[in-house]
């Protein structure tokens, strides 16, 4: 299993094809702009009024689409995951909102009559170490004005354009790509935990970890089962092991807040026969057979919801280290949020002053593979420290940096490490180092700060050589 270095972003879309060779190098042009400066706004990142004005044209061109430009990053996912004998697929959704008192074509309602923007399904992948491979797919559609509304299952379920299929889409399309590269497992939160899903996966022969949302029925027919619900069962199974885990902050719309802290959890695990609900569509089976496992914490702090994860996999359930090898990638998927908060903290994709839906896609296609160097260049830093810093920065930034360090009369090494520079780039945006690891702001920032800084001493040396 080798570690991903970081080459220039603009590789990961060198074979992207528009059938244009003006096309094709605009994209160019605009990745290595995006790669210097994340954060900026698409005029700061042009730098000229001309650059400005072939980057409104690329992403208004009927010609590109968000799913070509991303193509090329995909690819290359799928090449860095084939190192690894086994890799964990994220799934999820998140929400891109936009202001404005004008409503921008093809965008749509999200919470709220002020309020417009798209939604974006994400399947993100990463080597069981934590390292960030890079994206695998990208689902974008709009909401209608008028809400459908609490239907009947059956209805619900034999609609073709239920959001709740790009589940399903998302996570065989994963499975095709790296089909015969590598093995994958995929992770999905609360909002995959789907019966049809389970179905397909295990038609398909995918493996997966799905936080469960509802309790289950352990028989089949319509009468109220005598026998304990799915739920009722787990909590006595047999008991493995107990772990402790450090839980991250929570601030999630929808949810209740939760201030980091350590968390003492007991571990159960058996397999058990679930049954489709009566409402269910005909095609699915009427059970399935799967292992499950439970992580509850037996005694939270005073005022705190206990931490309860309740997990369907396909995943063996033996002994100890298969019970655990599940709960620490389910505790994997959280890498997708910290991938969502570098699209827009670090990318500050919703800042954007597109007029259209469709050209900000074009635009989050080439963030998201911003957004993966983003992460990777902060695991590299966190996991790799040694790694040289040439794998995160160019030779002029790292002069530009390596000279501030010396004006401020600190350390300033010749041969720079990754993490040494992440720390510098941090300070630049204004992080303290007794506050922990550096968050996207800070990053953002930094990075802006330095290519100012990195601008300014090139024209420099311009003028010295005229």
């Amino acid at each position: 299993m080798k570690t991903t270095h970081l080459p220039p972003l603009t590789t990961e879309f060198s074979d992207v094809e528009l059938n244009d060779k003006r096309l094709n190098k605009r994209l160019l042009t605009m990745v290595a702009a995006a790669e210097k400066s994340p954060g900026a706004s698409l005029p700061e990142q042009s730098g000229s009024g001309a650059a400005l004005e072939g980057a409104y044209r690329f992403v208004g061109n009927s010609r590109v689409s968000a799913e070509a430009v991303l193509a090329g990053h995909v690819r290359r996912t799928a090449e860095r995951a084939s190192g690894h004998p086994c890799v964990h697929v994220i799934h999820d959704t998140t929400e891109f909102k936009f202001g404005g008192l004008k409503l921008r074509e093809g965008l749509g309602r999200l919470h709220g009559a002020d309020s417009q923007g798209f939604l974006g399904h994400f399947t993100f992948c990463a080597a069981p170490s934590g390292e960030p491979l890079g994206a695998l797919g990208l689902h974008a559609w709009r909401r209608e004005e008028k809400v459908k509304g609490h239907r009947p299952q059956q209805e619900s379920q034999s609609d073709p354009d239920r959001e709740s299929l790009r589940w399903i889409d998302s996570a065989l399309l994963a499975g095709e790509l790296l089909r015969g590269r590598t093995e994958a497992v995929h992770l999905m939160d609360r909002e995959g935990d789907s019966y049809e899903l389970f179905a397909f996966l295990l038609e398909h022969e995918q493996r997966f970890v799905i936080r469960l949302s509802h309790d289950r029925r352990r028989e089949g027919g319509r009468a109220a089962p005598a026998m304990p619900k799915l739920f009722e069962a787990l909590s006595g199974a047999p008991y493995f092991f107990e772990r402790e885990v450090m839980l991250a902050e929570r601030r999630k719309k929808g949810c209740s807040e939760r201030p980091k802290r350590l968390a003492k959890l007991e571990v159960r695990a058996s397999t058990e026969k679930i049954f489709a609900g009566c409402g269910a569509s005909a095609h699915l089976p009427p059970s399935l057979r799967l292992n499950f496992v439970e992580a509850r914490e037996p005694e939270p702090p005073p005022g705190e919801e206990p931490v309860i994860w309740r997990l369907v996999t396909t995943e063996p359930i033996g002994d100890e280290e298969q019970v655990a090898a599940i709960v620490d990638a389910y505790r994997r998927r959280w890498l997708i949020e910290e991938f969502f908060k570098a699209l827009k903290t670090g990318c500050r994709h919703q800042e954007h002053q597109l007029e259209s839906g469709r050209a900000l896609l074009v635009l989050l296609a080439i963030e998201t593979a911003v957004a993966w160097q983003m992460l990777l260049l902060r695991w590299l830093a966190r996991n790799s420290p040694e790694e040289p810093a040439e794998k995160v920065l160019t030779r002029t930034q790292l002069l530009v940096l390596k000279g501030l360090l010396r004006q401020k009369k600190q350390e300033a090494p010749d041969m720079m490490s990754a993490e040494q520079a992440l720390r510098a780039i941090a300070e630049l945006g204004g992080h303290i180092r007794n506050n922990g690891p550096p968050g996207w702001l800070v990053l953002r920032r930094g990075f802006e700060r330095l290519l100012s800084i990195e601008q300014g001493w090139m024209l420099a040396q311009k003028k010295q050589q005229l």
